[in-house]
């Protein structure tokens, strides 16, 4: 008798998870339930069809039913929701949500992907007309339909995460006055504050109305919405607003079944993606992942992950015998004209968890600067001491920011030292990169820290030494021009081509910092100050161009 998979959500993990099944089990009998009408879509596409990016709401359909159940024989049930597990009897309750009915079905084996829900928090005024949601098809449609009958003028954003940056950058696109607010102190949480400050610049420039730091205590109107009221009593006025604060695992059946869940909310998993019932595998947004670069569990809800943790749990269901390794958190979202990307650890993760690291900053363009086009990028990394395993890394810029967040989240795959890095052999021509391409140039500077050939220290802890009022000699070796422009503190100048010259001026038993714009000036100025026989010389990393989005200590 043919094994029975029986396939709970869609989506990335559920399809994926389908389709491997059948290519591991061509006997098997496999069956999808998915409670919306799309059994398979482009859940990240979502905001880009809002803002016409995406013209057609077909160009979301990544693979239609049709071609599912005639390529590979699957019974896709879309508009059924599974209301019920009882995993000692191995069977489901289905709900028809087009005709009401209810009925059983078995299963040999179960994969649940049930994926998350969107947060709605309990706040005044949340169900009113005008305030929506943006993870599904049918809530951007009714997204474009109210802003279009309304004749939206002014939105409302609340959460600075991927997806609200995301929805502000389609509703820019629309034409619309747009207001993001966030509770945190800046844009994209996960990031570190000095490199989300880039984010949030750019945003600002282009026309986004900020609020960090502020908390929507109500929605008001009458039916429909027509403000925004913050915690601070300000008030937005607006007619559409969309909620962007998290989504949540859907966990109900897996509670029903009794599965273990973890210490960050999601399900606990083996490599095979198999729960703590033999029978049932999950994955996706409702599992728990384990970090690569830590060990550590952890819930990534992300599209790449949920793909190949779906292929992992189709082909074991149906027999096979496949591994899903973990997750090195590599995120990217575009922000109008700016990319912002990230994999592995931020140094505030780091320091959470106890990791002795340090952190190196580089400036870089996307490829060589003689040939048109070059875009500027910012470039952090955060590094394990002692070894230099490259353990985290941030890019915020345009053009070749993927690129490069690709090359290094590889590396941290690989556990790749900074050294390493330095001799990455990367392709190389004037239209794509530079000799030393940026990835290179981030591992030049970072094992240069590493092997103790200079060093250094982060914006954040200059910040930190200016606060303490500690006795410091701090050194521009900037033009004239560019300290004319904005200098840090009581900074002296002394360019760096005149440096040699003017040493005698500075004591060379005092501690000494120096800066430049991005790093390179101020660290031949390091070295050359060594030589001059100073005991206690340290390079500002990143210099002034990271220096000016750092925070207060």
């Amino acid at each position: 008798m043919p094994s029975r998979i029986v396939i709970v959500g869609g989506v990335a993990a559920g399809a994926s998870a389908a389709t491997k099944a059948r290519r591991t089990d061509e006997s098997a009998e496999i069956v999808v339930f998915e409670r919306g009408p799309y059994v398979s879509f482009a859940n990240c596409g979502i905001p880009y069809y809002l803002s016409g990016d995406i013209p057609k709401v077909d160009n979301l359909l990544v693979v239609t039913p049709e071609l599912l159940n005639k390529r590979f024989r699957l019974d896709l049930r879309p508009n059924h929701e599974v209301v019920r597990l009882d995993a000692d009897g191995k069977q489901i309750e289905v709900q028809d949500q087009d005709s009401g009915i209810s009925y059983l079905e078995r299963y040999d084996k179960l994969i649940l992907a049930t994926g998350g829900r969107p947060v709605k928090p309990p706040i005044p005024g949340i169900d009113k007309h005008g305030v929506f949601t943006l993870t599904t098809i049918p809530e951007v449609e009714a997204v474009k339909a109210y802003a279009r009958q309304q004749g939206a003028k002014d939105a409302v954003v609340v959460g600075a995460g991927f997806i609200g940056i995301e929805a502000t950058e389609a509703l820019v696109s629309l034409g619309l006055r747009v207001h993001l607010v966030e509770m945190l102190p800046q844009v994209l949480p996960p990031f570190d504050p000095e490199m989300a400050a880039i984010v949030a610049d750019h945003l600002s420039a282009k026309g986004v109305q900020m609020h960090l730091g502020s908390q929507v205590t109500s929605f008001s109107g009458d039916e429909a919405l027509d403000a925004v009221v913050l915690a601070d009593g300000n008030e937005i006025r607006a007619s559409l607003a969309i909620i962007c604060i998290g989504v949540s695992p859907n966990l109900d059946l897996a509670r029903q079944a009794g599965l273990r869940l973890g210490v960050s909310g999601g399900i606990v998993v083996d490599e095979r993606m198999q729960t703590s019932d033999p029978d049932i595998y999950a994955c996706g947004d409702i599992v728990e992942s384990t970090n690569l670069l830590t060990g550590q569990q952890a819930r990534v809800p992300l599209a790449g992950p949920a793909n190949k943790q779906g292929r992992v749990a189709g082909a074991n269901a149906a027999g096979g015998d496949m591994r899903f390794k973990g997750v090195t958190g590599t995120l990217i979202v575009k922000a109008i004209d700016m990319t912002a990307a990230k994999a592995g650890l931020s140094e505030r993760e780091a320091g959470t968890i106890g990791v002795d690291h340090f952190v190196s900053f580089t400036h870089a363009v996307s490829h060589a600067a003689y040939y048109p086009g070059a875009k500027a990028m910012d470039i952090k990394v955060v590094v394990e001491k002692p070894g230099g395993r490259l353990i985290g890394a941030q890019i915020v810029g345009g053009e070749g920011v993927d690129k490069r967040i690709d090359v290094l989240a590889t590396a941290m795959y690989a556990g790749l030292t900074v050294e390493d890095l330095e001799h990455l052999d990367l392709a190389y021509a004037p239209p794509y990169s530079s000799a030393r391409d940026p990835s290179n140039s981030a591992g030049f500077v970072a094992a240069n820290i590493n092997r103790r050939e200079v060093k250094a220290m982060s914006p954040l802890e200059l910040n930190r030494v200016l606060a303490s009022g500690e006795d410091v000699q701090l050194v521009d070796v900037r033009t004239p021009r560019e300290y004319a422009d904005g200098r840090i503190g009581n900074a002296v100048l002394m360019p760096i081509e005149e440096l040699r010259g003017l040493v005698g001026r500075l004591d060379p038993s005092r501690r000494t910092i120096v800066y430049c714009r991005a790093g390179y000036r101020s660290y031949l100025a390091y070295r050359i100050l060594m030589a001059h026989g100073f005991s206690d010389v340290t390079n500002l990393s990143g210099g002034y161009e990271s220096w000016r989005y750092a925070p207060a200590s």
